[in-house]
Order: C-alpha cells, then structure tokens, then sequence
C-alpha cells in the first residue's frame, strides 16, 4: 500500500493519499468528515448514479448541476444557475476523461464559500489546466474499479493536501463494512438491474418507483474498505500508466478521422472512453451490435430520474445539456484490452452506416 501511496504522491504532488474502497467511499466520507448534513452539494447532472448514493447516503441535499453540451462538464456558467441557497460543496467531474474548466470552478467554488471535490475517477494521468488531474480542488478521488484508466476491479484513493481531512477520513472509515463475497453478489446483482433500467427511464416512468427499494437493497455498495491484499496489483499499474495512457491517445486518434462528431478535447486530456455524437444514436448502436461490437454502450445517462426518485422533496431544475448529451453518447474502448485492428473494424463499421444509400431510411427505435 505504501508504494501505492509513494506513486499517487508523485503522480499528482499530493501530501495525503487515503486508499478506500471505492472513490465514492472517498466523498462518502469527506461530506460526512465536513459535517454538511443538509446542504447543498453540487454534482454534475450526468456524473456516475453513485456520486449521488455517497451524497445521499452522507445525509446531505445533492442538486444536479446541467452541463456544457459540446464538453460533457459543468461550467462555471452552469454553476450560476444555481439559487436554491448556499452550496456547501462542489464535485466537478472529468466527464470522459476530458478537463473540466477547474480554475473557473474552483474560483466560483470559493467566491461562494464551497467546498471543492474534484472527482477525476476518469482522468487519472491527464493534466487539467497545465496541472495534474487529481491535483485541484480541497480534495480530489481517483478509481481503479472495473473499466477504469487504472483498472484493478476495485478501490480509490482519496487525495489532499490538508492533514487533518486525511485523518479524520480514515477515522470516519474505520468501521466501514470490508469488502467480501457478500459485497461481490451484491454488486453483481445491481449492475444487472441498472444497466438495463436505466436505458427505459424515459420511456416507462413507473421504473422510477422501484429505485427507493433498489437504493435500500444496494446503497451498502457506496462505502467499505479493502483487505490489503487487493492492493497487490496497483503499483504495477500505475507504473504502466504511461503506456496505458499512449495506447489510449493511438486509438482516438483512430476514431477521430470518422466523419463522425464528439465531445471537445481540451489539451492534456486523456479518454476513458470514445464519446462518439450520433444523432439517431439507438439506431446507430443497434447497427454496432448486429455487427459484432457489443462493448459500444450508451453513457453516462442524466441523473435526474434517478435524483427525482430517491430525493423528491428536492426540486431539481431541467438539465437539458445532459439530457441532450446522454441521449446522443456511444461509448466506444480504447482502453488496451482493444487493437488497432479492432478499432479499425469497428470504424469501418461504422463509415458503412453512414453512407449515403444505406443510411437513407433509417429511423431511431
């Protein structure tokens, strides 16, 4: 674990460094170290469905804050939209492994007396503004879960320059449940469930009644420690960043020579995923899929069914620019798990769909 601690260090200039469960365990833990029971805490409208759980779950109020549509980040202009009273804290997300706009955030943060958490689970290695991503904010939460740049099925971390937050982390967390087999059916269960229902919450409501129990059943799953021995494989993976990350920038680079739009790529980002803009994006997805490439995914949905259902005495305002955004993502790998080879079949695939002859007709289903 130390050596672990030693490489984020380096990696982000951090003094503090808190291995957790998860990173959501990490703002779990902040938001309750900060004592913001009832107040207001920012996240972005389209940010992961378990930032809102470790809200929630942490006792405070969490508003949806709509995004950028050509970034997938909030903005500070977003952030002025905000007039429900104080925000006691703001959780900025890399969307896509693309940088958000930190100074501007971090100064409205400050010019309103919040709190910032950067939440840069998708942008491990990349720099924001000239800084390292992790580096920004009061505090900052990296994840090396399942799909992520860092992938080591589990854990986060938890980083900080300031002393005392770490301590009283680690003390907030001491009685947090230990990751075991009960945990992993527990997980498994709910990625079936989500991954299939949120895809319909537009279109049959009623789904929205069942996320209160859901949350009660699997809301354990936001915050638990580690055995030690999960940690084994980390340092190697971090030192492998470098390599990692070159091989994601070869393959966008594949991508980006489609006929084909996506989200803006601010200088130093590094994609966690390809997000490729499709206007008849379910048709699209649909033609993927018949051919073979199965891992294209929608992602990441607006948050404001789920919000709406787990908190309704919380009025949220429309978000259009994440509902817009997440009616319109196909998430394509470039993670090292893909080739060239593989990028280049599902891009011609892809330049097949849209020729003229064969795109004429289709309708979105």
């Amino acid at each position: 674990m130390l050596e672990s601690i030693h490489l984020l260090q380096s990696l982000t200039s951090r003094a503090h460094v808190t291995l957790v469960g998860r990173a959501a365990t990490a703002i779990y833990a902040i938001l309750r170290v900060l004592d913001v029971r009832d107040q207001w805490v920012l996240i972005p409208a389209n940010t992961c469905y378990i930032v809102l759980w470790a809200v929630l779950r942490s006792g405070s109020r969490p508003y949806l804050v709509d995004v950028d549509p050509a970034t997938g980040n909030i903005t500070r202009d977003t952030l002025a939209v905000f007039q429900a009273g104080k925000p006691a804290v703001v959780i900025p997300c890399h969307m896509y492994g693309l940088g958000a706009p930190m100074t501007e955030i971090c100064a409205w943060a400050q010019a309103n007396g919040a709190f910032v958490i950067e939440d840069a689970t998708l942008a491990i290695g990349s720099t924001v503004e000239g800084r390292p991503a992790g580096a920004w904010g009061d505090a900052s939460v990296f994840s090396f879960g399942q799909g992520k740049i860092v992938d080591v099925q589990l854990g986060g971390a938890m980083l900080t320059d300031d002393a005392r937050l770490a301590r009283e982390v680690q003390r907030a967390l001491a009685d947090a449940p230990v990751w075991d087999d009960r945990h992993i059916g527990l997980t498994n269960q709910w990625n079936a469930l989500y991954w299939a229902m949120h895809q319909y919450e537009d279109a049959n409501p009623r789904l929205l009644e069942l996320y209160p129990k859901l949350f009660d059943l699997y809301g354990e799953l936001t915050a638990y420690r580690l055995p030690e021995s999960y940690w084994h494989d980390l340092p190697d993976a971090l030192r492998h960043l470098p390599a990692n990350l070159a091989h994601r920038a070869e393959m966008a680079r594949l991508y980006d020579e489609l006929p084909v739009r996506t989200l803006a790529r601010p200088e130093g980002s590094t994609l966690w995923r390809y997000p490729l803009l499709a206007e008849h994006r379910n048709d699209l997805l649909q033609h993927l899929w018949e051919q073979g490439v199965h891992d294209a995914t929608r992602w990441y949905p607006a948050l404001r069914h789920m919000a709406s259902a787990l908190a309704p005495g919380i009025s949220q305002q429309p978000t259009p620019g994440a509902d817009r955004l997440g009616a319109a993502i196909i998430n394509l790998r470039v993670d090292e798990g893909v080739s060239r080879e593989d990028i280049e079949k599902t891009a011609a695939i892809i330049r097949e769909y849209f020729e003229p002859p064969r795109r004429e007709g289709r309708q979105e289903k």
